[in-house]
């Protein structure tokens, strides 16, 4: 069932999650935030508008951030956030760490894992905090429909399960605080805005290709009950700095 007809956010993983992980975490107008793969700024824009903290956020695409700063501009609260056209890779982490990164979106799976953590870690203050989203099976690989595996490209991605991603985060010095896995009404959620932005006639999803590709996965996904294997992980962790 659909319960936000204006979320705004390309994962299932919505607002609340983000906000969520702000609450949680303290974060407060003292407060540093990194959001190391933004893409349109919700998640970022959110924290900003909600806890007045201090944030960076950085992408590789020049109009993802065109319409991120935008969003910024619109809530008035472009003057609390510094966009960055980069590559998170490339980023020498600050010597003044932050207190919160943002890897929302299936972000640690597009950077690889292990290394996505590596980053995230190297960018945070002891005991600060990670926030991610990630796609993650919620079978055996063998018991997953090929259709589905093949649509959500798990031939590269590889993913996880709900327990190996757990294992992973503490083998990479992350506590976890909250791990959950997002509810059917946010996939809705996220397929509804999917749609919507597949009737653009500029941009990314005027695309014909990228709009097959969104329709196909739509169709994958309610046609084979999709909810049944593939689920959305959420996850706000701490990051324990090795003495």
């Amino acid at each position: 069932m659909v319960t936000d007809l204006t979320s705004c956010y390309t994962s299932p993983a919505g607002k609340e999650f983000t906000l969520l992980a702000g609450r949680y975490a303290g974060i407060s107008p003292a407060s540093r935030v990194l959001d190391i793969g933004c893409g349109y700024g919700a998640g970022i824009c959110n924290l900003a508008a909600e806890f007045r903290c201090r944030c960076t956020a950085v992408d590789t695409s020049e109009p993802n951030l065109t319409i991120a700063r935008s969003r910024a501009e619109e809530l008035r609260i472009s003057h609390l956030i510094d966009f960055s056209q980069a590559d998170i890779n490339d980023i020498a982490p600050p010597e003044d760490p932050y207190d919160l990164v943002l890897a929302e979106g299936g972000l640690l799976s597009l950077l690889g894992r292990q290394a996505g953590l590596d980053i995230s870690s190297g960018f945070l203050k002891h005991r600060g905090w990670l926030a991610f989203s990630d796609l993650v099976l919620l079978t055996e690989e063998r018991k997953v429909p090929a259709e589905v595996l093949h649509i959500y490209d798990n031939k590269y991605y590889h993913y996880e399960t709900e327990a190996s991603y757990r294992q992973l985060l503490k083998n990479a010095g992350f506590e976890p605080h909250i791990i959950t896995l997002v509810p059917p009404s946010g996939w809705d959620n996220y397929y509804a805005h999917m749609a919507r932005r597949l009737e653009d006639s500029e941009g990314f999803f005027a695309d014909r290709r990228v709009k097959e590709l969104f329709h196909r996965e739509i169709d994958v996904f309610y046609r084979l009950e999709g909810f049944r294997y593939i689920g959305y992980l959420f996850g706000l962790v701490r990051y324990e700095k090795s003495v």
